[in-house]
């Protein structure tokens, strides 16, 4: 599912009432029929991976560590990552192509090869349920179109339920099976992106200026007159 709003709309808050990080003035959150509320951040963790939309660090880690800190969820008090840990970590690493990143400082990589280190983390964690916050923000195309197909992998040959945010909806249109727009903090249309993400609502969204056009072989959302 990819979510579409304009700044300020609230898809980065209900992200994190979606992760527990926040609780909702009211309502409330399930996950797997349990009250979020009343899970503990690592049975939450076991379940939700998060990919923010940036993080710094007080340490210098190298993406190595940066990656493998993703399983700590899965780990004992004291009890430090192993040898498969890091093979996990580096395998994750080679599938995204940034295995030529880790030995390098997390800190000091540009704020693209930073967006995939974190979505590398987030996989690390293996969890079930995948929430992404602009994934697609500081890559290049070649990147945006790479890391949105891993994403369609997960999907369908793991099983993982990802949702994510966007500002293109042309992201949402081309890879997402699901859409929901938010309109100052309420749901506008939500459901199938073929029946949801059309010209009429994405004008109601964006408030005009914007319409889906047809070319030779796909959709394509463009800016109007």
């Amino acid at each position: 599912m990819g979510l579409l709003g304009r700044n300020g709309c609230g898809k980065t808050t209900l992200f994190r009432c979606l992760n527990g990080l926040l609780r909702p003035m009211r309502g409330k959150v399930y996950l797997k029929d349990q009250d979020i509320s009343k899970l503990g951040s690592d049975q939450i963790a076991n379940l939700i991976a998060l990919v923010p939309q940036g993080a710094r660090t007080v340490f210098p880690l190298y993406v190595i560590d940066m990656i493998m800190l993703g399983e700590g969820c899965h780990l004992k008090a004291w009890e430090s990552p192993t040898e498969e840990s890091e093979n996990k970590a580096s395998s994750i690493a080679a599938e995204i192509g940034i295995e030529h990143l880790l030995e390098k400082q997390f800190d000091r990589l540009s704020g693209g090869e930073q967006q995939l280190v974190l979505i590398a983390r987030a996989l690390m964690q293996s969890a079930p349920i995948l929430l992404l916050d602009e994934p697609t923000s500081h890559l290049d195309f070649t990147n945006q179109h790479m890391v949105m197909n891993l994403i369609r992998s997960l999907v369908f040959n793991k099983g993982v339920t990802t949702v994510i945010t966007a500002h293109d909806p042309n992201i949402v249109l081309q890879y997402c099976d699901d859409v929901m727009m938010l309109k100052n903090g309420n749901i506008l249309a939500a459901g199938a992106v073929d029946e949801n993400l059309n010209s009429s609502n994405l004008r109601l969204l964006y408030g005009g200026g914007i319409a889906i056009e047809q070319t030779s072989s796909s959709q394509v959302v463009v800016p109007v007159k």
